[in-house]
């Protein structure tokens, strides 16, 4: 027998479900462990040395988490403005010093969502230039979905980060406002949309009650977009992978939720997805908003690895 007979046999088995569950809720600890530790990189890697250099992840286990969180928005405020001064005065620093307890956190999201990526069998089958398109094209939605659900976990309504700032309209506005001498307006048509993108992700995370298992499972089905720019083998490598994590979800919803009430549970969860995916979006377009403010000011905080995910069109 074929060893993918024998992956079809097993994914319809209870102890397979169990096998790729706990996996994919070992890593994610992981994930979450190395992002709230001391671990607080000045400078990040491009995409491309991030495909190449090995995984960070084994440091999870060896940090300690970040001292003194969360922060209250002022001392938010003026760790970034450390932060950035920082950026800078020491560009050839590598990590930050552990007094700056808050971090550059969509580069670092958007670093642990390749380290994610690398973890799994199939990224690891893709040649070397899908595996570059795949990474840009999932990396922000990957970075959507680790917020959303953390700031879910904390029972907080919002979009938050570990260290204590929080993203309504008027707190958000008012720290956009003193980095970007007040050209930021929360009355613009892409702010209004990235706030608005972001409240329907997590009213959408509070009215469902997303379990972990849930969670895990549809950020894997998530990174396993088939896209038209993929190789054609690497389209059926990832398509592939995307029907088994979507039919293990399919089996777990049936097992919570009975067979007759699974199905539609299924199908109401893929919408997170989706939500995901249009708040990356809008977030792109406000990063970039953001950042036409911001380039004159801080013009070494401005990575290649934001780049690359920022105008990667998705």
């Amino acid at each position: 027998m074929q060893p993918s007979n024998n992956l079809q046999i097993l994914i319809n088995a209870p102890s397979y479900l169990d096998y790729l569950i706990w996996n994919l809720s070992h890593l994610d600890v992981q994930i979450i462990k190395l992002r709230n530790s001391t671990y607080n990189p000045l400078i990040f890697p491009s995409f491309e040395q991030l495909l190449d250099d090995p995984s960070v992840l084994n440091l999870a286990s060896k940090l300690k988490p970040m001292p003194n969180w969360p922060l209250s928005l002022r001392e938010f405020g003026e760790k970034q403005d450390q932060l950035n001064k920082a950026c800078l005065i020491n560009s050839n620093q590598q990590f930050l010093d552990i007094s700056i307890n808050t971090k550059q956190w969509i580069k670092l999201d958007i670093m642990l969502a390749i380290e994610y990526l690398k973890t799994f069998e199939f990224f690891k089958l893709l040649k070397y230039s899908d595996r570059d398109i795949l990474s840009k094209h999932v990396a922000m939605i990957i970075q959507t979905m680790t917020v959303s659900f953390t700031s879910f976990q904390t029972n907080s309504d919002c979009f938050k980060t570990p260290d204590g700032w929080f993203i309504n309209i008027q707190d958000s506005m008012d720290f956009f406002d003193s980095i970007t001498d007040g050209k930021i307006s929360k009355n613009s048509s892409c702010t209004q949309s990235f706030l608005k993108s972001s409240q329907n992700v997590m009213g959408f995370l509070i009215r469902e009650k997303l379990t972990s298992t849930e969670y895990i499972l549809l950020k894997a089905i998530a990174i396993c977009d088939p896209i038209i720019e993929l190789s054609e083998e690497g389209r059926k490598i990832v398509w592939k992978t995307r029907r088994n994590y979507s039919k293990t979800l399919f089996k777990y919803c049936e097992t919570e939720y009975g067979k007759r009430n699974g199905p539609s549970r299924f199908a109401t969860l893929l919408s997170y997805i989706n939500l995901a995916i249009y708040h990356q979006k809008n977030l792109r377009n406000f990063m970039s908003f953001l950042r036409m403010h911001l380039i004159y000011k801080f013009p070494k905080t401005l990575t290649s690895l934001e780049d690359s995910a920022i105008h990667n069109e998705s």
